[in-house]
């Protein structure tokens, strides 16, 4: 769309159109799953909101729409985490906010695009509402996050919450198909992403993508078990793959979400089609209260990866959780 790798069609129109309509709002939470294309559209809203001809924004011929093309557009300022940082505090936001007093370079709007939203601190948060309560005419900021929760209620009441759903399987497997044609096991892909066009890239760009989801089966029957001498197996096998260790929950997520499909008698929605017998096994095993609770537990220790809480914590705090079960 306009040259911006978009999944939401529909929705970017929608928003483009309140551009046209100038009912541009002065700031946007754009929300959904990491790899939804929310910074792509990002980019592509601040084209519409800088471009020099207004009523067909973004032209993409423009000068102001040839530079954010390019991401040298003076008047869109792209922001996250400082790289040394593991959250975004409130000295940058209030560098940031200082910017917001000199006026656009040479279109209407001056746009910022805050990348990590989720890892704002409640002083950042707060430094930022200062300007959100009384911001110039021509600001836009467009806070990208995963989950609103992570903001503050009045950050929230003052923005526009733009919600990024999941696509469809079919919108997947076409991404799929044109970007990676040579592609093996592409319904089990395809049903992995649920919905995330983006996670397609990353499963092809992982060599140890399929070793990994083999190792994480082979520890789940440990992970559902009552022994605390199995629990430190968990935390031990998460730690030594600790750069990995979002993904194996990502595979845990899912191989119990097929075992509670079991449970409840709808065998054909599984996504590890191929993993059938060891999940039949572990399903009639386990109380559907368990494997509820422990998918419920694994979001958690995910979050708090997201935080940056240390993996070795989240590793033992879930083992432990989960084996008191």
């Amino acid at each position: 769309m306009y040259g911006y790798e978009i999944f939401h069609d529909n929705l970017m129109k929608s928003l483009i159109s309140s551009v046209h309509g100038g009912a541009a709002a002065n700031a946007y939470i754009f929300e959904g799953e990491k790899g939804l294309g929310k910074l792509s559209a990002a980019k592509l809203f601040a084209a519409a909101l800088t471009c020099e001809n207004a009523g067909i924004s973004p032209c993409g011929s423009c000068p102001s729409c040839v530079e954010a093309a390019a991401g040298t557009n003076p008047d869109i300022i792209m922001f996250k985490k400082p790289a040394d940082k593991q959250t975004i505090g409130v000295e940058p936001i209030r560098t940031l906010t200082e910017d917001v007093i000199i006026k656009p370079f040479s279109s209407e709007k001056k746009v910022y695009i805050i990348e990590d939203g989720d890892l704002l601190t409640p002083a950042a948060q707060n430094a930022l509402l200062k300007t959100l309560e009384e911001p110039p005419e021509y600001a836009v900021f467009i806070i990208i996050s995963t989950n609103q929760s992570a903001l503050l209620q009045t950050v929230l009441s003052r923005s526009v919450l733009v919600h990024f759903p999941p696509v469809s399987e079919n919108a997947v497997r076409v991404y799929l198909e044109e970007k990676y044609p040579e592609a093996e096991n592409k319904d089990f892909i395809v049903k992995y992403c649920e919905g995330v066009p983006g996670r397609v890239d990353g499963i092809m760009a992982d060599e140890e993508f399929y070793s990994l989801r083999n190792s994480a089966l082979d520890y789940l029957p440990k992970l559902m078990t009552k022994s605390k001498v199995r629990a430190f197996d968990i935390k031990k096998y998460v730690e030594e793959n600790k750069d990995d260790a979002e993904k194996i929950f990502d595979f845990w997520i899912s191989y119990l979400r097929d075992i509670l499909v079991m449970q409840t008698g709808t065998h054909g929605r599984t996504i590890n089609s191929d993993k059938t017998p060891e999940l039949s096994s572990l399903a009639r095993k386990l109380n559907p209260k368990v494997t509820v609770s422990a998918i419920e537990l694994i979001f958690k220790a995910k979050e708090m990866l997201r935080r940056y809480v240390s993996t070795k914590a989240v590793s033992l705090y879930l083992a432990l959780k989960i084996n008191s079960g």
